[in-house]
Parts: C-alpha cells; structure tokens; sequence
C-alpha cells in the first residue's frame, strides 16, 4: 500500500510549495521538487488528513488513480479516506531514502500493474499514471534532473518492442513473410534489444542496456541513428556502482514489463504519444526554471498554433524545438479541423542533443517520422 511519501510524490511542485507555505516548513532549497516532498514528508504537522482536503475532487480521483486505489464516488471523504488510509504515517515516521552514493540500494515503492479486464483497452488516465510511478523507482537514487532520460528512453525501447512483437505476429500466417526481415517492420530490433531479453539479464543490466540502445540504432539508422546515444545505463556518477545499477535498473525493466505496449492494447492511435508529452511536462515541473529548456507550458503552444492556424502542405519550422511540442501540436491542428497532418512538412533545430533526443522520440511516437529537426 502507499505511504505518505506515496502519495505525496504524486504531486505537483506547486502543490508541494502551497503545503510549505501553510504549514510553514522549513525547505533547502524551494526549487527542487525532492526537496519540497522531502520536507512535507518528513513533517509531522503536514498529514494527508490535513494536506489532501485542499485538493479538488478531480485531483483527489487522479491521486487514487496514480496510486492503484478505486476512484468512485462523488464526494471527497471517500476518496481521501482511500489515500489516509493506505498510507502508514500514522504508524512510522518518514524515512530518508538512500542516494546511489556508496553501496546501498533503493528499496522504492513496489511496482503497481496496471489491472484490465478481458477486452479492455489501456487508457490515458490509467497509462499516464502508470508511467509517472516509475519515477518512485528513481526517486532518491538519482537526481531528478536524470529521471526523464531513463524513464523516456525505456518507455521508447518497451513501445518499440512491443510493436515488433506484434508485427511478428502478424506475419506469421503469410509464408511469403520473414519475421526476422528489416523490410517487414517499421523499426527493426534486433534480439538484444527484445523486452524478453532483457527481461532476462540479472547482472550488468546498464551494460546489455546500452548494447541494446546501440543495436537499435546500427538497425535503424536513418530514423533512430543518435536518439538514444545520449542515455547512459551504466553511468556510475549517476547511478551509483554495479551493484546499485543493477537493483534500480532491474526494478525499472520490471516495472515497464507489467504494461503492454501493443497497437492492440491501445485504447487510441496516439495514446503513447501523448503519454510521453505527459511525461515531459511532469519532468519540465520537477526540474523547476530548468524545465524550460525543454518544455514550453501546453497553454502557451495552443495559443501560438491558434495564431499561426496552420494548414495541409505548410511547411512550418520552429527555431527552437525543445521537444517539439509545438510542431506536433501544428499537426493535431490540422488533424482536428479535418486535415491530414501527415501532408505537412515539419522542420526545427535544437542546440542540446539531450533535448533533441527527447524531440526525435516524441515526434516518432505521435507517428511523424518524416520530421527533420
């Protein structure tokens, strides 16, 4: 069951900044989000009893949600009685949690599965929510300036072999087809780079990690070739030695194993893509005034697009891409005002390669291959 700590992680830094100011706590440094939750998590004034009755109702439904709780109900006792109830603060204190530094290992929040009945799809709410909880993973071991990098990049190799999967599958009743063909997938993944693979690997994980980004891309070079160079598994600085490697990395493989990332699965065509826009806008708010660099809030894109009221066969480029979340949102434009946005050339430039790693990506899973940026 969640705890405090749980339960307060799903919240956003100006949430965590409204609980310090009522409750007037003490914080290092206001900027960073760990900061904050630590603050509020270790407190013994601020208790969920206490915290989550400012929320809204709506807000109070997507904590349960996040969280693995039933969010029926019309009224906010209930579902506050959910989340107080689930947590342990009543009966320990908060805890620290471990960094990477030295040899200790993160024991984080247990995984949560995302639980479908027979025939039903995976939706936003549920996916969204999922994915965010893989930071819980992270949280304490590494920076949370580094979170979207591991997070994003395993989200984007589980969705590319998923897929793969699901073409092989296709292809096996057509004799004329070779599964193993590079001419039969929209992105080839070779053997080291298929989930149940590393799904496999016990020790070393950064390593077969890293080997399987660079397969990808050695395979797919002209769609994927530098987007995942960027993201190092086996960094030590920032993940700590092998050992504390291996037990993050291993929870975060499993983690993303509990959740099907097929066409087939989805209950819309671009639910991963939007998903990821969902992740980036959670990191952009973790990482404060630094969050800017690589994300411009989704009022203010709507606004600029509306202005600009682009069409089918404009070319529109944006000088400063970040992650692209203006270019894309041209297409969902277009596509909402009955136009094809794949007859629309997309063009941007983005200094920092990290930065347009994550572009490269978000363009690929909203299905805009033909992007240059």
């Amino acid at each position: 069951m969640p705890s405090k700590r749980d339960v307060l992680a799903q919240l956003s830094r100006e949430e965590l900044i409204s609980v310090v100011e009522r409750f007037e706590l003490e914080v290092a440094d206001r900027r960073k989000k760990d900061d904050l939750l630590e603050a509020v998590a270790s407190s013994r004034k601020a208790t969920l009893a206490d915290v989550l009755p400012n929320l809204s109702r709506e807000r109070l439904k997507e904590l349960c949600v996040a969280l693995g709780l039933d969010d029926g109900g019309r009224e906010k006792a209930p579902l506050i009685e959910r989340l107080t109830g689930a947590s342990k603060e009543a009966t320990e204190s908060p805890k620290p949690e471990p960094t990477a530094k030295g040899n200790g290992s993160s024991k984080g929040t247990a995984p949560m599965a995302i639980d479908l009945a027979p025939g039903e799809k995976l939706t936003r709410e549920k996916l969204e929510g999922y994915l965010w909880s893989a930071a819980d993973i992270l949280r304490g071991s590494i920076d949370s300036s580094d979170y979207k990098n591991y997070i994003l990049g395993m989200l984007f190799l589980k969705r590319l072999s998923d897929r793969f999967d699901e073409e092989c599958e296709a292809l096996q009743g057509n004799r004329n087809a070779n599964p193993e063909d590079p001419d039969e997938h929209d992105f080839f993944v070779p053997k080291k780079a298929r989930w149940p693979e590393l799904q496999k690997t016990a020790t070393n994980i950064g390593e077969a990690l890293n080997k399987a980004c660079a397969a990808l891309e050695e395979k797919n070079e002209k769609t994927l070739g530098g987007v995942l160079a960027g993201i190092d598994y086996n960094d030590e600085r920032k993940l700590g030695d092998n050992r504390n490697r291996d037990n993050v990395l291993s929870r975060l493989v499993q983690h993303f194993s509990r959740v099907n990332l097929r066409n087939a699965n989805l209950s819309e065509p671009d639910l991963l893509g939007r998903a990821y826009e969902y992740l980036i806008e959670k990191f952009a708010d973790d990482a404060g005034k630094k969050g800017g660099e690589f994300y411009t809030p989704k009022k203010v894109v709507e606004l600029i697009v509306a202005i600009l009221e682009p069409q089918a066969g404009m070319r529109i480029c944006d000088p400063t891409a970040g992650s692209a979340g203006m270019l894309i949102a041209c297409a969902h434009y277009i596509e909402d005002h009955g136009g094809n946005p794949k007859n629309l050339g997309l063009f941007g430039q983005e200094k920092n390669l990290g930065t347009w790693a994550l572009s490269k990506m978000n363009l690929l899973l909203h299905n805009l291959p033909g992007a240059r940026i």
